[in-house]
């Protein structure tokens, strides 16, 4: 077991190692699964992992946990295994949480008080670890979910007491789905990098988003926060797509379920366009792939393509003004 500067964040009852990492490979490999299972599992999670005896000599799990406030994030890359979580677990949990999963890889059934719901990547569901629960993950060879460790009374508050019962999938809802899972991935993207403070934030956004989908714009929930999460998953959708030409309000208005006039009105409202936003990421992304050894051999028109740019004498008027110098000026100052 590796820890991480995060160092340990303890609730009420046995300390919950929030900050730290655990890996299989510190072990010997036929002692994997068993490390995982009461090692890991035991540690801090409480829950029952189960594989067939076959398969846990080649079983491999890497597990890292990063604090959110007043939750946390668990992020879980293993081989596919059933996952339990019996009476007993239950009994021996000094707190009552939710656990809002994001499914970045594989499949996952959560069976839970006669409902199951099925997780696929990108999919992001809510289930109570107050009641037995299994996690079915055989379907495919690897697993990778994120799963965010909620405080029951944290959702208790928002929702003035009507918790869910049943497990739920959220990224489906029509108005808000879409933005959950956006929410959820970025915080998860994110995670471990930002100051305390703004991972709070996100964090309490997202309980917030949660809270409108299972009990409607209710009690405690902030009204900032829908805008805020837009705007959040907004500037992360222009990240991952810069390098796409066509990239404009009306194809973030899509991916985002939202008008293009909704579009421009969020960036409006933190002072800035979705256009100067997106010149912005991409200049970014050029200046940094012109100083990159790896890219030393690659023509400026290369990388101005790569980054989105189609007009070339557009994208060396903007770098210069943004950066001081012409494109082959600025890579040849790295040196």
């Amino acid at each position: 077991m590796t820890t991480t500067p995060g160092g340990k964040h303890t609730v009420a009852g046995p300390a919950l190692h929030w900050g730290s990492v655990w890996d299989t490979r510190d072990v010997d490999g036929t002692e994997a699964f068993d490390y995982y299972r009461d090692g890991i599992c035991q540690s801090f999670m409480e829950l029952l992992p189960e594989l067939e005896a076959v398969r846990r000599r080649h079983f491999k799990a890497r597990v890292e946990s990063h604090p959110l406030g007043e939750g946390a994030v668990n992020r879980v890359d293993a081989t596919a295994h059933l996952v339990l979580r019996t009476g007993r677990e239950i009994a021996r949990s000094p707190r009552e949480c939710y656990y809002l999963n994001l499914q970045r890889g594989g499949e996952c059934r959560i069976d839970q008080a006669g409902t199951e719901i099925a997780l696929r990547a990108g999919d992001v569901g809510i289930f109570d670890s107050g009641r037995p629960f299994s996690l079915e993950h055989r379907r495919l060879s690897s697993l990778a979910v994120s799963s965010f460790w909620v405080p029951k009374e944290a959702l208790a508050a928002r929702l003035g007491g009507r918790l869910p019962e049943r497990p739920r999938l959220l990224s489906f809802e029509p108005a808000l789905g879409r933005l959950i899972a956006e929410t959820a991935r970025s915080i998860d993207e994110t995670a471990g990098h930002l100051p305390e403070a703004a991972s709070a934030r996100l964090f309490s956004m997202l309980l917030d988003l949660t809270a409108m989908v299972l009990g409607g714009e209710g009690v405690g929930v902030s009204r900032t926060s829908r805008a805020d999460a837009q705007l959040l998953a907004l500037r992360c959708f222009v990240e991952r797509n810069f390098a796409d030409p066509r990239l404009d309000a009306a194809r973030c208005a899509r991916a985002m379920g939202i008008s293009p006039r909704y579009v421009q009105k969020l960036f409006a409202r933190a002072g800035t366009t979705l256009g100067a936003f997106v010149m912005e990421v991409r200049l970014g992304e050029a200046a940094c792939a012109l100083r990159a050894p790896a890219k030393a051999g690659l023509p400026v028109t290369s990388i101005a393509y790569a980054c989105g740019f189609s007009d070339l004498s557009h994208f060396s008027r903007s770098f210069r003004a943004r950066y001081g110098a012409p494109p082959g000026a600025w890579r040849r100052l790295a040196h």
